[in-house]
């Protein structure tokens, strides 16, 4: 079966704008940075061009995040993974924001590595337990990541049964 872009864009969008408002949430400036929200035609343009500046330019992490009680910043990659799993693959061999965290909301959980961590071969993956409210560098409170990800269940559960029902229907189809 064909992948669907459209609505895997859409969980995509959905995941980033659960995290984002799990940050503002947790005291935290959010700016928006990555090239698909800020400039979604060039996004759009720079589809399938592999030059090193054009390269870079898609992959600009989603968001800044910025401490309000620090002033720190971080660079934030959020990726929506219905199987919870994540990990660096040949895409990401000259990926430039060496600095940047990688949040994965699943409908389970949602859990974040480091660029160092992934770079070294981690994985994220629905067993592990890489929780933003263990991180030191992030001060989420553990009942706000746990509210945040019952959301992730309640947004994302219509998408695992929608799945469901439409791999039922193939396979009565093929029956047939």
């Amino acid at each position: 079966m064909k992948p669907n872009t459209n609505l895997n864009m859409l969980k995509g969008r959905m995941a980033e704008q659960l995290i984002q408002d799990l940050f503002l949430n947790a005291a935290y400036n959010v700016f928006n940075y990555g090239l698909e929200r800020l400039h979604p035609f060039l996004s759009r343009s720079l589809a399938r061009n592999n030059q090193k500046t054009s390269k870079a330019l898609r992959f600009m992490p989603d968001f800044v995040v910025q401490s309000t009680k620090t002033g720190q910043l971080f660079y934030m990659e959020v990726k929506y993974r219905a199987n919870g799993c994540f990990a660096f693959d040949d895409r990401y061999n000259d990926y430039p924001y060496k600095n940047a965290w990688f949040v994965i909301v699943s409908p389970d959980r949602i859990q974040c590595l480091h660029y160092n961590r992934l770079a070294a071969g981690h994985q994220i993956r629905p067993e592990t337990k890489y929780h933003l409210s263990s991180v030191r560098s992030f001060h989420i409170d553990k009942q706000l990541l746990q509210e945040y990800e019952e959301y992730a269940a309640v947004m994302f559960s219509g998408f695992q049964n929608q799945n469901e029902g439409r791999q039922s229907k193939e396979l009565a189809s093929e029956r047939t």
